[in-house]
């Protein structure tokens, strides 16, 4: 069976090592792209890479579309993998019409719109208008391409996030967020003692925007947990902790090293905190086991810093905060617990925040500062954006809708996501930028078990190329 257009590009891009700011190679790519195709493009200091596209004939009178998608992808593995993601192209596979990556994320996310764009570029056949396809980079920490992009070159008044998913739906907001890292420096003392090791194993994960609301286990804020009761039992010396790949991923794994006098009874002691846990995330995380092992060191953090590391984790928010009244089902304010590190003589913990306010943001913020303080951390915060708000009069969401129902014969859905998308920074950079997003049906993505229906994301840009063929009598 031969591949579509779109699958061609999606394998080609899959090639070019592209996690976050390491996205030079496929800043190249696409600018060699562009100049085989005879196509007009800028670049910038980030990598970010613009590409411009004549109107055809008979849409020259059309408005000047922006298609926009992002270039880099959250590099995750299962433990055990040795990709490289500096070097190593993916491993793609398919099994029964789902596209896969062997131990690693896809980069469906958001691989997908890459190709879409690439694939209207090269198109020589459909009707469109003028096009401006904008590809950034660091969007997965914490958007930073669309931040610091100058769009004072770009004309569209119309634009079509490829951020999305879902096939069936469009968004028509979005979420504002911070992200935040919190330290302290800490002390060894030298001191021979038997160890316990939990390995924190099973987890689902997935996306602190997209699947927040499903009550899934951080694997971080479980070790704050354990440990926390744990010092009510016993006198123990945190030695080791490790945690987490992205602040904006939920943490799937956690190996924290404790040391104490009796292994023994901190294990016949763990079994009940074990099945509590277990029955907690029976529906939502069923998959949570724990990996138990022993052995010694000859140095522990003290005692203050042993409270500092326990104290901070168990106190620091995570999960759902607040859901909105106004929309069924949809959270406006969560709080993430992203990477955890031990390493030397600094303790390292990453936080996302999002809620659609900022003034709800900064209540957050105030929150996690307290628990720093509190425990005698640093907190600095980066990376904030703003949201998207719903425009109730946009004339291009109705023709969005309109193509829609006459190609499937139903009605596309409109949403609002928790997720942050780079379209808020658009809106606020272009006020008259008129936005959809949509894209294919994907799976699990941040994790090593995303994955892609290949049917719904040829789909899906034949639905974009459509759109975009309507638009001569907008």
């Amino acid at each position: 069976m031969n591949e579509s257009v779109v699958m061609k590009y999606f394998r080609e891009i899959s090639a070019i090592p592209r996690a976050s700011f390491n996205e030079e190679g496929m800043r190249d790519h696409l600018a060699a792209f562009a100049d085989t195709l005879g196509l007009k493009y800028v670049t910038d200091h980030l990598f970010n890479i613009i590409i411009f596209k004549p109107a055809t004939a008979g849409y020259e009178a059309a408005p000047v579309v922006m298609l926009q998608s992002h270039t880099d992808m959250v590099a995750e593995t299962n433990k055990g993998s040795n990709h490289n993601f500096d070097t190593d192209p993916l491993d793609l596979y398919i099994e029964e019409g789902i596209l896969h990556a062997r131990g690693t994320t896809l980069g469906a996310d958001d691989g997908a719109g890459v190709a879409y764009m690439m694939a209207i570029l090269a198109d020589t056949e459909t009707g469109h208008p003028a096009l401006e396809c904008v590809f950034t980079v660091q969007e997965e920490t914490g958007l930073t391409g669309a931040t610091e992009l100058d769009t004072s070159m770009l004309e569209a008044s119309l634009c079509i996030g490829l951020d999305g998913s879902g096939e069936t739906e469009t968004y028509v907001s979005s979420c504002g967020g911070v992200r935040g890292a919190l330290t302290r420096t800490v002390n060894y003392e030298s001191v021979t003692m038997p160890t316990v090791t939990v390995r924190i194993r099973g987890l689902l994960g997935g996306h602190s925007g997209g699947e927040i609301d499903q009550e899934r286990g951080n694997a971080s804020k479980l070790a704050g947990i354990i440990m926390r009761r744990a010092l009510d039992q016993f006198a123990f010396h945190v030695v080791a902790i490790d945690g987490g790949l992205k602040e904006n991923a939920i943490t799937r794994e956690n190996d924290f090293t404790i040391a104490l006098s009796d292994p023994a009874v901190f294990t016949t002691w763990f079994k009940g905190v074990e099945k509590e846990l277990q029955e907690q995330y029976e529906f939502s995380d069923n998959g949570l086991n724990f990996i138990i092992e022993t052995g010694s060191t000859t140095q522990v953090l003290s005692e203050v810093d042993t409270e500092a590391v326990v104290n901070t984790l168990f106190m620091l928010p995570y999960g759902v905060i607040q859901k909105s009244k106004a929309i069924a089902d949809l959270v406006i304010t969560s709080a993430n617990i992203g990477t955890v590190r031990l390493d030397d003589e600094c303790f390292k913990v990453t936080v996302s925040l999002r809620a659609t306010q900022g003034f709800v943001i900064e209540n957050i913020m105030r929150q996690v500062e307290w628990v720093a303080s509190t425990n005698g951390l640093s907190v600095e915060f980066s990376s904030r954006y703003p949201g998207w708000n719903y425009d109730a009069n946009s004339k291009f969401r109705e023709r969005t809708l309109e193509v829609y129902k006459e190609m499937r014969g139903e009605a596309m859905e409109t949403v609002a996501t928790h997720g942050g998308l780079e379209l808020g920074i658009w809106k606020g950079k272009m006020p008259n930028l008129d936005i959809v997003s949509f894209g294919p049906i994907m799976f699990d993505i941040h994790t090593p078990d995303e994955r892609l229906d290949i049917a719904s994301f040829d789909r899906t840009y034949q639905f974009m190329v459509a759109l975009l063929a309507s638009l001569n009598n907008y």
